[in-house]
């Protein structure tokens, strides 16, 4: 006879929803215009994506340049003094914080 287990609740799908401040609010990686520095807060999708990003250093709090976006296509960001090429896809699910000027 087989045991009864409860479903397994994987720590990233149980963590509460990050609360931004309404004067400064988090918005995807893919808004930034060339040249703009942001702050990482947050990264939202599956293990492997979380895990390929985090290897590549995409941390909370690590500054991230906006080296290349056209609007379209690939990006690329410069993080920990890496520049990394990311498709637009990967780019919607990290949200960051704009640096204040």
């Amino acid at each position: 006879m087989m045991a009864h287990h409860p479903p397994r609740r994987w720590f990233f799908k149980s963590n509460p929803p990050h609360k931004e401040p309404a004067s400064n609010p988090l918005l995807p990686l893919s808004e930034l215009s060339s040249g703009e520095i942001a702050t990482f807060v947050e990264l939202r999708g599956g293990r492997g994506v979380k895990g390929r990003l985090t290897s590549l250093g995409f941390t909370p709090g690590v500054p991230i340049l906006m080296v290349q976006n056209y609007g379209w296509g690939p990006l690329i960001v410069e993080v920990r003094a890496t520049r990394v090429a990311l498709g637009r896809h990967e780019a919607e699910r990290i949200f960051v914080q704009r640096s204040q000027a």
